[in-house]
């Protein structure tokens, strides 16, 4: 995980050499230029008049490749959401630490994505870097099937201590107990206390990602033409927030997704005429060591059952209970899809 501050991590101090070494290559004067048979020839200082900005730095080197990309997260994996703060009287009903089960995905999607390429100048096309722009990915976080989507977190309150020691006690107490009728179990202690489960819907954020890859074209004058390679990624995360019914209905609980580095492994292939300044194209990118941590603040629930709601009224607590703050970690490994028409310039 990132850390706060100042410090870059390595992954994205990796990228920002690869970013240098691109702008380096596409403003730096070239040390040679290539005669008509494709041998160099020595720079004698004097550009050539016929050699443009477009011939000497665009052409043959600057390419677009726009398409279709399929986000796959069937490989996350996620922590169980685990609780920190929680206070009387939430403690009837939950506990701090992890809840088994209560575990969070992220929904797949597609989207459309431009990857821009330049291919190193004096390696024949052999050598690439490549990074993706377009506008920031919605991600929605969701629950998985088992004890956050479909258990309440806290299905039931153990009402012996329902009331401090010392704040009331004897006939004082037995009568307010009394209050909430046969509904509590004589020999748990238990009470229903209305809230449901969350149901599927958790959250949404923007992520950016900032990605940098460096590509080996075996066969840059082929028809068809593989690709692979590696480089860095650092996933910039932004606007969360919670969409949850039940989280949001007493007040807008804090949400912080965490921004986060990691590697990029990607492989593909070009199809068609090399002279040629259109072609197919489609590729597959895996993104490794890439974790982000969900951070909530302020969660506070509604006790539904109203025998329980009034009791706890009475004692000065409302029925809006303040559970506390959650957080769950999610190592999301997305699998990145993509077909489209390219342009080499």
């Amino acid at each position: 995980m990132p850390e706060n501050g100042n410090q870059r991590p390595d992954h994205v101090r990796f990228m920002f050499i690869g970013l240098g070494l691109l702008l380096a290559a596409v403003t730096a004067p070239a040390r040679a230029v290539e005669n008509s048979d494709g041998l160099a020839v020595p720079d004698t200082g004097e550009a050539a008049e016929s050699d443009g900005f477009y011939k000497r730095y665009i052409k043959d080197r600057l390419y677009l490749k726009p398409g279709a990309s399929y986000l796959d997260f069937g490989r996350l994996e996620s922590t169980d959401l685990k609780l920190s703060g929680v206070k009387f009287p939430a403690t009837l009903a939950i506990g701090n630490g992890g809840v088994d089960g209560a575990k969070a995905s992220i929904s797949n999607q597609t989207i459309g994505t431009i990857a821009l390429g330049y291919n190193i100048p004096g390696t024949g096309r052999h050598l690439s870097f490549e990074t993706i722009i377009g506008k920031p990915i919605d991600i929605s976080f969701v629950a998985q099937e088992g004890a956050l989507r479909d258990e309440s977190l806290a299905p039931t309150a153990r009402l012996g201590n329902v009331v401090p020691e010392g704040i009331i006690g004897g006939e004082a107490l037995q009568d307010l107990l009394n209050g909430l009728g046969g509904a509590v179990n004589d020999t748990t202690g238990l009470l229903d206390t209305g809230i449901p489960p969350l149901g599927r819907e958790l959250g949404s954020v923007k992520s950016l990602p900032i990605m940098m890859t460096l590509l080996y074209h075996p066969f840059p004058d082929s028809y068809f033409r593989p690709y692979i390679g590696g480089g860095a990624v650092y996933l910039y995360n932004f606007d969360s927030e919670i969409t949850n019914d039940v989280l949001t209905q007493v007040n807008d609980p804090g949400f912080d997704v965490s921004s986060t580095p990691g590697y990029v492994l990607q492989a593909g292939i070009d199809i068609g005429n090399p002279e040629h300044g259109f072609f197919g194209f489609a590729d597959v990118r895996y993104i490794g060591e890439a974790t982000v941590k969900g951070e909530l603040s302020d969660v506070n629930v509604r006790v539904r059952n109203q025998a329980l709601g009034a009791t706890l009224d009475a004692l000065g607590y409302g029925e809006d209970i303040a559970v506390g703050d959650a957080d769950i970690e999610l190592d999301i490994n997305p699998i990145i899809y993509t077909v489209g028409v390219g342009y080499r310039f």
